[in-house]
């Protein structure tokens, strides 16, 4: 199976300028999930179905067989189509580039410096997609095709995988699958992703008006704001903190804890106190899940991870809700039944209900299958190295489908910064990328 391909390492050096020009291109399209603006047409609202227009012209003017399904997703094609089929797997949706002012360089403008492409997607998801494609393209341009690859690209993967589901619907299902959307050399085991809201309701007291902080269940909040009414007088008050990724909410510093414990901690007459400080207590202060007792860790993927990802409330006559959302990244050995009992049951405690908003199992494949195997080798080709497999507490689209693990963009020991302000990635390390991506594509042409 062996052996770089000098034809193909050439052919992706060549192209890395108009790779780079490719992905700055999208990484200007600002494709956040907008629901206000969903229609039949652009399910996930228009700037979503423009960035998947925008790819989707991209490949066919590269000699690309292309196709829209329907704006949920769309894919790039190479190969005859008896032979047998290879997915890769991608998304052009981007987070909420949250505080503008927390940016070295506006998130949308990909500008390049120190090395380095800045803006929104351009490690998360975008850069890998572009970096698949042009892989695709130098193995289509310097060897023949036993089997056909497409790159899939979803629109929804940061709010629940719509997309990828689908997908599965209507499309074919790729015998192996790769996703360029975590880290180097390949993730084998991705944790479960259990989405909650948790709503506490009881009677208005009049003096906490508003609470509102965080968005996306999968970024831990950086701002958070509150007005309350003492004395006759309108008081607003705020907590700032630090987006992160979800997976890794240790990173960040959560502005929704921050606001609770401030308003658990001053007088509001009984029955708001009360509101709040239940509030604050299952937001808890740091992000292991304490309050409801879910605490646990495996030798696989590591610890349980618990983002209070958001915080509203809603005035209705006399009584008043304040709804908590969560995001749970828990061990691959953990059992889900047993997490979600324990979540409902600590909640009741305080008066408060739980509702399932989302659930994904965790994904979990041995170092020995082929798919893995066949990355490890071109990952090793291309750098020198062979590290172990390695977990992570992010959801990627391979725990959709058979025989899928993702392998990339992030190199071992590089920084983890998706979904964080300044999200970059290092031109080297792109190039890199791409050169490993090409290798993989070659190795698994060559699978029987």
């Amino acid at each position: 199976m062996g052996g770089l391909n000098k034809e193909i390492y050439k052919l992706v050096e060549k192209n890395f300028d108009e790779q780079l020009r490719r992905t700055r291109d999208m990484i200007r399209i600002k494709s956040v999930l907008d629901d206000e603006k969903a229609t039949n047409h652009d399910p996930f609202g228009p700037d979503l179905s423009a960035a998947l227009d925008a790819f989707l012209a991209m490949a066919k003017e590269m000699g690309f067989k292309t196709k829209n399904l329907a704006n949920y997703v769309g894919y790039a094609e190479v190969g005859a189509s008896e032979a047998p089929l290879t997915g890769i797997l991608a998304h052009l949706d981007v987070v909420p580039e949250g505080a503008v002012e927390q940016w070295a360089y506006p998130p949308y403008e990909a500008a390049i410096a120190n090395g380095c492409l800045y803006g929104r997607g351009s490690v998360d998801d975008k850069g890998p997609a572009v970096a698949a494609l042009f892989a695709m393209a130098a193995l289509r341009d310097t060897m023949s095709l036993r089997r056909r690859f497409r790159l899939i690209l979803g629109l929804d993967e940061e709010n629940g995988s719509r997309c990828i589901k689908y997908y599965k619907e209507h499309e074919e299902i790729p015998e192996y699958s790769f996703s360029p959307d975590a880290s180097f050399p390949v993730v084998n085991a991705e944790k479960g992703i259990l989405r909650i809201i948790v709503t506490i309701k009881g009677e208005h007291g009049g003096s906490l008006l508003s609470i509102k902080g965080g968005n996306r269940f999968n970024v831990v909040p950086d701002t958070a704001n509150a007005e309350i009414s003492a004395n006759g007088r309108l008081i607003m008050l705020s907590a700032s903190g630090r987006t992160a990724h979800a997976m890794e909410p240790y990173k960040g510093d959560n502005a929704v804890q921050k606001i609770l414990r401030e308003l658990s901690s001053i007088p509001l007459g009984e029955q708001d106190h009360k509101l709040a400080a239940a509030a604050a207590a299952i937001a808890g202060n740091d992000w292991s899940g304490r309050f409801f007792n879910i605490e646990s860790s495996d030798n696989v993927s590591g610890d349980l991870t618990c983002n209070c990802a958001a915080v509203e409330n809603e005035i209705k006559d006399n009584a008043m809700e304040i709804r908590l959302k969560f995001d749970i990244r828990y061990p691959v050995t953990a059992n889900a039944d047993t997490i979600i009992s324990k979540i409902k049951e600590h909640s009741v405690q305080v008066g408060a209900s739980v509702k399932i908003v989302t659930h994904k199992p965790p994904l979990y494949l041995p170092e020995e299958s082929a798919v893995i195997q066949t990355l490890l080798d071109a990952y090793e080709e291309i750098t020198g190295d062979r590290p172990k497999p390695i977990s992570m507490g992010g959801g990627t689209y391979c725990r959709f489908m058979p025989d899928a693990v993702s392998a990339g963009p992030v190199f071992p020991g590089e920084e983890e910064v998706a979904h964080q302000p300044n999200e970059k990635i290092s031109l080297e390390n792109l190039k890199r990328g791409t050169h490993i991506y090409a290798e993989a594509l070659m190795r698994f042409n060559k699978i029987e």
